[in-house]
């Protein structure tokens, strides 16, 4: 029996809200919608009032839903880059998992005094020693409890079942290696670009083992701090000949802005589809969303795949 449930999947960012929609239908996937709303005026969950937030996040999916009713109850979201406090630790894989949560704790409330440490949400993920990585460590995600309480009371007010909460590099990630069946093996970079932040993430064998988040005065930083994460990373060991594949994804990143990038660094960044392995229904062959912009709805096409 198919454990999968009709989900949708939707990414904020600072000026739009975006919606994937993928149900299973016969046997097989099938996605049955791709669309976004930009807000009434530009979206900062981080110092926002919780009013201002609830208007223009409910204003933008009227707009959807009005389109394109769903067709699913179970919604997932992904959240801003910004919004996220990532760090890399060596960790004591003997702690229990409570031990190592609070250990977390300790570690960022010296590396972010200004934090509410006691309100943060923590998850981590355990990076092995391997040919990339000398020693392990501890991929540690934080993000503060009042955006998860933001979107819980939004579904709460749509009747909506929200299952999964998530980065969005992460979940464009997780899209990214379900449409390339051919990347499951060797060191692999992924980077995500939106609102004037950058992210990296290196996988190694299809599991990440550096993942870091970087605000950016412009665009033109971007070359400069990809190689110097190449060239002078002090948690893996990696240079350019080390690279198998290089993607990139993002808020209106361009197939130009992807071959001007790979010029500058010398890496290949393949600008990839999210939706490359999923049947859609064939009204979306219409959609601009669906056709021109695909690489820009990696994250919500993510989390609306995400099973678990």
């Amino acid at each position: 029996m198919n454990s999968f449930e009709n989900h949708a999947g939707f990414n904020i960012s600072s000026s739009r809200l975006q919606v994937v929609e993928i149900n299973f239908k016969s046997d097989q996937f099938q996605l049955v919608n791709v669309d976004e709303a930009y807000f009434n005026e530009n979206l900062n969950l981080g110092y926002d009032k919780e009013t201002k937030i609830n208007s223009l996040l409910q204003s933008a999916y009227n707009e959807l839903i009005i389109r394109k009713p769903l067709k699913c109850n179970f919604v997932s979201f992904t959240l801003p880059l910004d919004l996220f406090q990532i760090m890399q630790v060596p960790y004591d894989n003997t702690l229990l998992n409570q031990d190592l949560i609070e250990e977390f704790r300790w570690e960022y409330s010296i590396l972010y005094p200004n934090l509410p440490i006691n309100d943060l949400v923590i998850q981590y993920m355990e990076i092995d020693k391997n040919k990339i990585n000398e020693a392990g460590t501890a991929i540690v995600i934080a993000l503060p409890r009042r955006f998860l309480q933001i979107i819980h009371n939004f579904c709460a007010n749509n009747k909506l079942k929200i299952r999964f909460i998530d980065n969005a590099h992460i979940a464009s990630d997780r899209s990214l290696f379900a449409s390339n069946i051919l990347i499951d093996k060797g060191l692999i970079l992924s980077v995500y670009f939106s609102d004037n932040n950058l992210s990296i993430i290196f996988s190694y064998d299809s599991k990440p083992v550096y993942f870091k988040i970087i605000p950016l005065n412009d665009a033109g930083q971007i070359t400069s701090i990809l190689l110097d994460e190449i060239n002078n990373n002090r948690y893996i060991k990696v240079n350019k000949g080390f690279i198998e594949n290089a993607f990139i994804a993002g808020e209106d990143v361009s197939i130009s802005l992807t071959k001007s990038l790979s010029n500058a660094t010398g890496l290949n960044f393949n600008f990839f589809n999210p939706f490359e392995k999923i049947n859609p229904e064939t009204n979306l062959y219409q959609n601009r969303c669906y056709v021109e912009k695909h690489n820009s709805f990696s994250p919500a096409a993510g989390i609306a795949l995400r099973l678990a």
